[in-house]
Order: C-alpha cells, then sequence, then structure tokens
C-alpha cells in the first residue's frame, strides 16, 4: 500500500512538472495549460483513473490563478479527458482509443470536431452552440435526478396531453406576463419539441390556399426551410435600419407575417413602437396574423427587456414564440407558442389526439426549477457570463478596429454581424483568409432568401461557444488578419 502511494505520488510529482506555461505568449495561460494537459492525457503520460494534481496545487506550483486552472480542468471534464467526483478531486478518463497510435480514429475526430472541413481551428465563432448553459447547475442536475424519481415511483408510464403540463404552461404564462407583458391563459400555450416543430404546426393550422407566408430577408433560415417544404409561397421582405419594411407589407393580405422584432435575427436591429403599432394595424386591416418569434429575449444587456408585440396587441392577430434553448440549452429541444384565442379551435381540430413531443421527464424538471427560483437566477448568471463576452469584443473593436469594422446587433443575443469594411473580397474568400489563421467564421448567406442580395463583406460573428479566456487571442489574431487584408 505504502510503495502504491508513493508510486502515484512520484506520478503526479512528474505529470506537472512536464507542465510549462510561457506568461510571454499570445495564448490566454488558460488555454496553454489545457492544451498540454490533453496532449499529456492523449499521450498517456496521465494513466486511465489517475488522480490529477488538486486546482490548488497546480496553481501553486506554476504561480496560476486557481481559476485558470478551474477553467482549463472544466474545457478538458466538457471534453471527456476528465471526470470530477465530489468531494475528492479530478481524474483522467480511459481515453486509449484516442491515442495518437489510433490514427484511424483520431483522424475521425478531427474531420467531427471541424465539422468534416478538414482541418481543427484555434477559434470558432459559432453561433448556436452555448458554453455556459443550464447543465453547470447542480440546482439543474438535480431537478433532473428528481423528475427520474418521481417518474420511477408512478403507477404507470403515460403519454402527456397535446398541449404538455398545463402546471408547466401555468408557470410560463406567469413568466411571459412578467416579463415580456405576454396576455394570455395556459389554454393557450402548447410546448413542442424546438422552434421548427412550431412552425410546422402553423403550417398545418393554415391553408396555403387562404394565406401567403412572407418573412424578413435576411432572417431565420431554420423557419424558411420548414415553410418550403409546405405548400406556403414564401414571400421575402426587405429589413430597414430599423427592422422589417411596413411599405412592403402593406400591400400584402391574408399573409402569415413571420418576424423577430425584439432583435432582429441576424442584424440585431429593433422594431420601434411606431413599427410595432403599424403592424399590428396592418395585420388587422388584411385579414393576416404575425408570427413574434422572441427567441433571445432574456439577454439583452444594455437595457431593459422591451416588451413584446403581442402584449401590445388587443385584437388576437399575434401568435407568440418562445424557447428555453437559449436560456437554457439548445439540446433540451422545449420551446412553446401561444396562440390567439380564436386560432385555438383550429389547433384543437388537428392536434387534440396528438402526444406533447416533450419528454415528460424534462417538463418535471423544469416545473421544479422554475418553481425554487432557480431558473431566474440561473438566467442572471448566464446573462452576466454572455455580457462579458460581448462588451469584450465590442470594447476591442472600438480601441483596435474603429477604422475597419463595424459590429451589427450590439445590446442582446449571443451573435454579431461583422461587416469589414473597404474589403473587396468575396465572402468566402474572406472566410477563407480567417481560416488559413486558425479562425473559423461564418457567412450569412445562408439567412438570405435572395441570396444575390447578400452584402460580400459581411460575415456572422457568434461568441455564444467560444471561452472567454480564448477571446484575447482571438481578438488578437482577428485584429492581424483584418489589417493584413
Amino acid at each position: 500500500m505504502i510503495q502504491r502511494i508513493f508510486n502515484a505520488y512520484n506520478m503526479q510529482e512528474r505529470n506537472t512538472e512536464m507542465i510549462s506555461i510561457d506568461k510571454t505568449s499570445d495564448k490566454s495561460l488558460y488555454e496553454q495549460l489545457y492544451e498540454q494537459m490533453k496532449s499529456e492525457i492523449l499521450n498517456e503520460h496521465y494513466a486511465a483513473g489517475e488522480k490529477l494534481p488538486a486546482t490548488r496545487q497546480l496553481a501553486a506550483e506554476h504561480k496560476l490563478s486557481r481559476n485558470t486552472v478551474v477553467s482549463a480542468y472544466n474545457q478538458l471534464e466538457l471534453e471527456g479527458y476528465i471526470r470530477s467526483v465530489t468531494g475528492s478531486g479530478y481524474y483522467v478518463e480511459n481515453i486509449s482509443a484516442f491515442s495518437p497510435d489510433k490514427k484511424s480514429r483520431q483522424s475521425h475526430n478531427i474531420q467531427h470536431s471541424s465539422r468534416q472541413s478538414g482541418k481543427t481551428f484555434d477559434y470558432t465563432f459559432s453561433y448556436g452552440n452555448l458554453d455556459y448553459n443550464c447543465y453547470h447547475s447542480r440546482a439543474w442536475r438535480k431537478c433532473l435526478t428528481n423528475a427520474w424519481d418521481m417518474i420511477s415511483m408512478a403507477d404507470t408510464a403515460s403519454y402527456q396531453m397535446s398541449q404538455g403540463s398545463y402546471t408547466l404552461r401555468s408557470l410560463i404564462t406567469e413568466y411571459l406576463y412578467m416579463s415580456r407583458g405576454v396576455n394570455c391563459t395556459p389554454e393557450q400555450i402548447i410546448l413542442t419539441s424546438g422552434h421548427q416543430r412550431s412552425i410546422d404546426i402553423i403550417t398545418h393550422i393554415f391553408s396555403s390556399s387562404d394565406y401567403s407566408f412572407a418573412m424578413e430577408d435576411p432572417g431565420y433560415n431554420g423557419t424558411w426551410e420548414i415553410v418550403s417544404q409546405s405548400p406556403f409561397r414564401i414571400i421575402p421582405i426587405p429589413l430597414e435600419d430599423d427592422g422589417v419594411s411596413i411599405e412592403h407589407i402593406q400591400r400584402l393580405r391574408d399573409t402569415l407575417l413571420y418576424v423577430t422584432p425584439s432583435h432582429q435575427f441576424p442584424m440585431g436591429s429593433i422594431l420601434p413602437i411606431s413599427k410595432r403599432l403599424e403592424l399590428i394595424e396592418w395585420a388587422v386591416q388584411s385579414g393576416s396574423y404575425i408570427i413574434e418569434d422572441d427567441y433571445d429575449s432574456e439577454l439583452r444587456y444594455q437595457s431593459r427587456p422591451i416588451p413584446s408585440l403581442q402584449s401590445i396587441d388587443n385584437s388576437g392577430r399575434t401568435i407568440y414564440l418562445g424557447t428555453f434553448s437559449k436560456s437554457m440549452s439548445p439540446d433540451l429541444r422545449i420551446s412553446y407558442m401561444v396562440l390567439p384565442e380564436n386560432l385555438m379551435k383550429d389547433y384543437s381540430s388537428r392536434y387534440s389526439h396528438t402526444n406533447c413531443t416533450v419528454p415528460t421527464v424534462l417538463q418535471l424538471a423544469l416545473i421544479e426549477f422554475i418553481q425554487s427560483g432557480n431558473y431566474q437566477r440561473h438566467i442572471g448568471a448566464m446573462k452576466n457570463h454572455y455580457k462579458k463576452k460581448h462588451d469584450y469584443i465590442l470594447n476591442y473593436v472600438k480601441q483596435n478596429l474603429e477604422d475597419d469594422v463595424i459590429m451589427y446587433g450590439a445590446g442582446a443575443g449571443l451573435h454579431f454581424v461583422a461587416e469589414i469594411k473597404n474589403s473587396y473580397l468575396t465572402q468566402s474568400e474572406l472566410i477563407s483568409a480567417f481560416e488559413q489563421k486558425g479562425i473559423r467564421i461564418f457567412s450569412t448567406e445562408p439567412f438570405w432568401i435572395r441570396k444575390n442580395l447578400c452584402p460580400e463583406n459581411q460575415l456572422l460573428f457568434g461568441f455564444s461557444a467560444i471561452p472567454y479566456e480564448k477571446l484575447p487571442g482571438a481578438m488578437k489574431t482577428f485584429s492581424k488578419i483584418i489589417h493584413s487584408l
């Protein structure tokens, strides 16, 4: 026993000596530690099951802050290289299948991590994935466990009613009224397994022979991809600096108009109250309905949340769409819509015998999470996390790239649209220039219905997935590339 302890101690001492931190490097301390420890694990210098040095010990040995070590460990745990044991520490997972001599498997993983692009990247400005999500919350994980326990103690496993749990819909009703001013009853709320499922239901409530479908251009491609598979004719509506063009809408009748008024996707504009009132008046006069997608209303950083369009509509012409994908995690697949009372009969006639597509266990967990107050606390922590990244990027651009780059969409959400001034390159050429220097950034073309109108000098700049500790290196590299164009 003594010999095993001695050997383990020697192994830990030897492994920590392999770590070399260069505080003059452009790479952040967190990145250096994470990458070196990952390499040591892949090369099996740490054995499967071996306990890693305590965070305080490693921080002291290399004169790092404990937060730096914790961040590196958290990233390794997130990627599956290590696991944490409460009250004990961090242990190396069995990843022998990923070791360098298993080249075929390693090659497969590299292709997967770079989305089959053939190379890996130092920094990825993607949109949609969240580096901070509900799984960081012990309270949420406890709610999941409790939900499983509740199901296990039930006499039978049963289907959920088509609209979902009444208790959860009641909680959403209260939350929407307090946070967004939405006026509705639980009977008007329908839980769905994601935004696209909500859109699909809408296209089946209405008849394509009676209505057309209009949406912002550019706009959310996930919407028009679903609608394009239906018989509806899609009408693109141009954007102005303050949102969708009212002039182009006025001539439409019997139309389903999809808009993102509180944070236009992808450009980030806010629809002013004058336009909102005009939209509602148009809907009444033309026999149309407005589909209000309020996809990231919780994430406002520079002002109070803007009241929803639905909250000022007294005519029952607004269908409100919400989601937990941004405030919790996209993989939960929990969204909801609020139908006007005059459409509930149409919904019931088509879907009254359809089962809810949101798993019961998630509905039960979410009920407890909201009732306990932990949902609001989680939103506060999440908002602070993303505000730090949002503010860092904007301040960096203002100080170093003010004459070269315009960032659209500031003040809310998880992305910007970056406009590169004085660039004569195409989007694909710009993206290629970034990729050659280790940055993955994305085109805005997928969001345009009329592809020929997409500006060549605009790129989607998402910051929801890139760790805060990587932003200094990422923005410095971004700046060097811009100045070299």
